[in-house]
Order: structure tokens, then C-alpha cells, then sequence
């Protein structure tokens, strides 16, 4: 279970979960395939999917959760042509302009007509919570997914006293500063990716891939006044990503030798073999936030 996007948050307060009682709520919100009007549904399935029972998978002080959405598919052409196909008609039969409410209401009519025929399709989002230092880290690279799934989450605890983790601080700043000095933090290692961009009204951005960051070239761009809005770094040469001044961070990749880690175990095993991947996973990750935020100042302390 290797989460290729992280989006985090920190509980404002101490947490203490029970297995029995965390799927007890879970189980109010199960997931259930769209019905015949239904857009899209969302709710919660197996956290190991058919190699676990329950609905969360409690592991050395970490929950993980599964999340699962199905959406029909309606392209947006198909329903635009048989709805100016419906507007030209009526307008031709009673000859008169169709205002914006009969369109509306024409369009809510094929849409009710083609919903049960539609196809679906369905997706799966993790997320995991660390009980032991408060974070929330959801595998995603889009905040407004993120959110979905922490407001079913809220919706099933009853409360969830969550933030943004890096809410409080201008990464924009941070990772400005660490460029134009070459100077990552302690146990971080700048890669060869970045984005820079002007802050005024022409936002002209400058996009980096496979370069040396270190050069003049780099440099000059930030003396003129560009900031990094995204940055590669590397941890302790096992895990690298792209920290964005959002406070997302995309593109995590980990070494072999981490992922090997667990290579012994067989196959047959496979929920052995999830629950390892997941504890080796989540702690690699609590401990790159848990340097992340000593570096940038513990949002806990703001």
C-alpha cells in the first residue's frame, strides 16, 4: 500500500480509536452501487479490499480506510446535442424563443431518461490516521477529493477535528529560500525538478525537469524575482517527491531497497504481505512530515 500522493492534515487535539467502535461508524456510510438515478454514491469499503473483513485495518498505532466512488458516465456532447435537438424542436412547434428554466428543466429530463443506461465506473481512495502523532494523510493528488473523503469521514466519527497541515506556513518562501541557497534541510536532498513563477500579474513560469538546480541559470531566475512554487527533494535517499507551495505533495516515489524490504514475503500471504507494505509505507511517511514540520516550525506551536 505505497500512496503516490500525499494530502495532509493534523488533529488539533490527542486521538485514541478502537478497532470495534471505529467500524461500528464506519458501517453507517457503506458504500452501495448507484441506483437507476443515481449521478455518483460514496462510502466506505474493505480497507484490504478481498484480502481483509473490516472496513479499517488497525496497524501499529495507524487506521487505514478505504473510500469508494462509483459515477455514471453521461458525456457532456451527447446530453448538449439532445438537448439543442429538444430546444430546436419546441421552438419550431410553438415558435418561440426556450428560455433558460425550460432548458433547465429539458436537461434534468434527459438526464433522468439516460441515468439508468449509463455506464459506470468506479475508483478507490485511501487515507490513513496516525493516532500516535495526530496526522490525517489522504492519497490524492486533489484537494477537493481529499476533502470528500474527510467530510465522510466527519460524517461517520460524528466529529473530526482536522486542518490542512501546512495551512499556517508559506512554503512558496521556504522552498524559494532552499533553492537559491542550494540548501536543503537536514536529511533532504534537492532533485532535478522545480517550478518557478513571477509573483505579479503575469504569473510567467519557468518548468525544470531532469536539470541541475544548483547552476547560474536557476539562480538568475530567482534574483529576478521568481519564486519556487514546486520543488523535488529527496529524504534520506528513500523516499523522493515534489513538495508544492499548497502544501501537496505529488510524485512520491520509493527507493527499491524500501519497497524489497518486504520481498520475502510470498505472495500467498497477501494480507501479511499488505499489512507490512502498509506499516513500512506509513512510517516512512510519518517520519518525512514529522522532519518537514521541525524544519518549517511545528504547526502544533503556531
Amino acid at each position: 500500500m505505497w500512496f503516490s500522493n500525499l494530502i495532509c492534515y493534523r488533529f488539533k487535539q490527542e486521538i485514541s480509536y478502537q478497532q470495534e467502535d471505529f467500524d461500528k461508524a464506519l458501517e453507517q456510510d457503506l458504500f452501495r452501487p448507484c441506483g437507476s438515478q443515481d449521478l455518483h454514491t460514496f462510502g466506505w469499503t474493505k480497507a484490504l479490499g478481498k484480502h481483509g473483513q473490516t472496513l479499517s485495518h488497525f496497524s501499529k498505532n495507524s487506521i487505514l480506510v478505504c473510500a469508494k466512488r462509483e459515477e455514471k458516465v453521461l458525456p457532456a456532447a451527447v446530453v448538449n446535442d439532445m438537448l439543442q435537438e429538444k430546444v430546436e424542436q419546441l421552438e419550431v412547434q410553438e415558435n418561440r424563443r426556450v428560455n433558460k428554466k425550460e432548458k433547465d428543466e429539458l436537461k434534468e429530463n434527459i438526464l433522468n431518461t439516460l441515468l439508468p443506461q449509463a455506464f459506470k465506473k468506479s475508483s478507490l481512495q485511501y487515507a490513513f490516521i496516525d493516532m500516535e502523532n495526530g496526522w490525517v494523510v489522504v492519497n490524492s493528488g486533489s484537494f477537493n477529493k481529499a476533502e470528500e473523503l474527510l467530510a465522510l469521514l466527519r460524517k461517520s466519527l460524528g466529529t473530526l477535528p482536522v486542518v490542512p497541515a501546512f495551512a499556517n506556513y508559506d512554503l512558496g518562501l521556504f522552498l524559494t529560500s532552499w533553492l537559491k541557497d542550494f540548501n536543503a534541510p537536514e536529511g533532504f536532498a534537492i532533485g532535478l525538478d522545480a517550478e518557478l513563477q513571477d509573483p505579479d500579474d503575469n504569473g510567467a513560469q519557468v518548468k525544470l525537469k531532469g536539470h541541475d538546480l544548483a547552476t547560474d541559470e536557476v539562480k538568475n531566475h530567482l534574483d529576478n524575482g521568481k519564486e519556487v512554487t514546486k520543488l523535488a527533494l529527496e529524504y534520506h535517499e528513500r523516499i523522493k517527491f515534489m513538495l508544492q507551495n499548497d502544501g501537496s505533495i505529488k510524485r512520491v516515489n520509493y527507493a527499491e531497497v524500501l519497497k524489497e524490504e518486504n520481498a520475502d514475503i510470498p505472495k500467498e500471504d497477501m494480507a501479511v504481505k499488505l499489512d507490512a507494505d502498509i506499516i513500512l509505507a506509513s512510517e516512512e511517511i510519518k517520519e518525512l512530515l514529522e522532519a518537514l514540520t521541525k524544519e518549517l516550525g511545528d504547526a502544533k506551536d503556531l
